[in-house]
């Protein structure tokens, strides 16, 4: 069994960064042809929307997220009654999901007035592109819901799969449009259809895969249970709702507070920022059904060993790509668009330590939701966000377009860094907390220490050759905080584990070979 997870684990976590990277590669030559094609408001237009329509999705996470938790037993065993009711029952409420998100989406249009500081200087019509923006993110909910069982069977890389060529297909179609009619309208109608289309097959796949999907006699779920399962869902649902609003306002708040242009500019350092995350998540989010599965056949003493494994994972993961933003993306963004585009280094700086400080919960908000912890703390992220709205404001009139940044940083430390594992801590592994702390702050104190030394190197060796100035420095943001990292964390329990792991599976795969 643990050979068998490890595997898949592997697989998945292999399959999701390179599906990402390839997907992210591709937004890069589109965003390249954009900017040269439409102007800066369009990107600003590109960005607002799109946080807009993540905040109005917040309700679909907490009912996926709680069902998925709910198959994993079952997949497990294997049980097709009882997943064939839990997909019945995920079915019908993703389709209220999607008709109450387009009736929110549709509320929202008189008020976009407000959203928007000063109107775009844009052909087409602003609400018109709202609807299609609220349309993409509509129409998959009635489709989606079949991915939860490839999730649940740990066979994310087929997911992968299937997005990667729909997405290359899509590039494609929007390039040739783009470059042929500069038409941002037919732009948009292309990544519907694609959507669609992405759904469409994967929805196949499922049935393909796990055939007694269709079959008609489906064992309603009872009344408590069903009760059971939405008290887990509102729970969820407004741990959600706080980490959607924590996580996307900030395009929302820079649009209000510095007017759309700035949110162009942002918008950049967003596509090379997310294109980073989403690599790194995708690879880490690919082993949620491999920790579900730990999750519910596994003593507490091994989830808490995995728990710091995967927590160190994602220090390491976070760390150096957060480093390599800071030190790396405005030299990028000159090369690559031009010195105009440059947003000052103190924002560089805060959008690095905010994406670090995020992508170090991974562990502790994926063993909450794979634990089913859904009721504990889930005020948490609601706190985070209020928190994050005060301090955006207040820092954003301070210190000017950092603040709303480095605020987001502080109100996650302050509340869901710490709280998830606590409650991790106590309700499952019956440890005290004081150990995820000592970690915490030597992971955080490495982190700064490298970052540091990688930019004041970077700094002493300046070529006036803007190319090999870039070069050099690639090297050193590879080498230098790597050497550090090893030096410092090589003796620990997590290192040793996992080294151990991997050698594992390349003598097992040469003895297979």
């Amino acid at each position: 069994m643990e050979n068998s997870r490890t595997k898949k684990t592997v697989k998945n976590f292999t399959t999701g960064a390179i599906v990402q990277l390839a997907n992210k590669l591709l937004a890069f030559i589109t965003r390249t042809i954009f900017i040269k094609v439409l102007s800066e408001e369009y990107l600003g237009v590109n960005g607002l929307f799109s946080n807009v329509l993540t905040i109005l999705s917040f309700a679909e996470l907490g009912f996926g997220t709680t069902i998925i938790y709910n198959m994993y037993k079952p997949a497990a065993e294997n049980n097709k009654e009882r997943l064939k009711t839990l997909m019945d029952l995920y079915k019908n409420v993703y389709r209220v999901v999607g008709i109450v998100i387009a009736i929110l989406g549709i509320i929202i249009i008189p008020f976009l007035g407000y959203i928007i500081k000063e109107p775009p200087n844009i052909k087409e019509n602003i609400t018109f592109i709202y609807l299609l923006f609220l349309t993409n993110t509509v129409v998959s909910y009635f489709f989606t819901y079949k991915k939860s069982i490839i999730t649940a069977y740990q066979q994310e890389s087929i997911i992968n799969k299937y997005t990667t060529i729909i997405y290359v297909f899509q590039t494609i179609i929007q390039v040739i449009f783009l470059l042929l009619t500069k038409n941002y309208i037919v732009y948009l109608i292309i990544q519907i259809a694609c959507t669609v289309l992405c759904n469409l097959i994967t929805s196949i796949k499922a049935y393909k895969m796990f055939p007694y999907l269709k079959e008609k006699n489906i064992i309603k779920i009872s009344k408590e249970e069903k009760t059971g399962i939405f008290e887990n869902v509102k729970a969820m649902i407004l741990y959600k709702f706080g980490q959607t609003i924590l996580n996307g306002t900030d395009s929302i708040l820079v649009s209000a507070m510095f007017g759309i242009s700035v949110v162009g500019l942002y918008s950049n350092y967003t596509l090379i920022i997310t294109a980073v995350v989403g690599v790194l998540e995708s690879a880490l989010n690919s082993i949620t059904g491999n920790i579900g599965n730990l999750n519910a056949s596994e003593n507490s003493n091994r989830k808490e060993e995995i728990f710091y494994q995967i927590f160190y994972v994602s220090f390491v993961l976070y760390g150096f790509c957060s480093i390599a933003i800071m030190i790396l993306i405005n030299p990028f963004i000159e090369l690559w668009i031009g010195k105009e585009f440059l947003l000052d280094y103190i924002v560089v700086i805060a959008l690095g330590i905010s994406m670090f400080t995020n992508g170090i919960r991974f562990a502790g908000y994926t063993y909450r939701n794979t634990l089913g912890l859904f009721k504990k703390g889930k005020l948490a992220p609601l706190a985070s966000a209020i928190i994050n709205l005060v301090l955006s404001i207040v820092l954003g009139k301070l210190i000017g377009l950092s603040g709303i940044f480095f605020a987001t940083a502080i109100s996650r430390l302050v509340t869901t860094t710490w709280i998830d594992p606590y409650l991790i801590h106590k309700y499952e592994f019956h440890t005290p907390l004081k150990k995820f702390f000592i970690k915490y702050i030597k992971y955080f104190a490495i982190f700064i220490i490298e970052f540091l030394v990688s930019y004041l190197l970077t700094n002493v060796i300046n070529i006036d050759n803007k190319i090999l100035d870039f070069i050099i420095s690639i090297f050193i943001v590879i080498t230098v905080p790597n050497i550090m990292l090893l030096a410092s964390t090589c003796f620990s329990k997590e290192f040793k584990a996992l080294t151990e792991r991997i050698k594992c599976l390349i003598i097992k795969d040469k003895i297979n070979n």
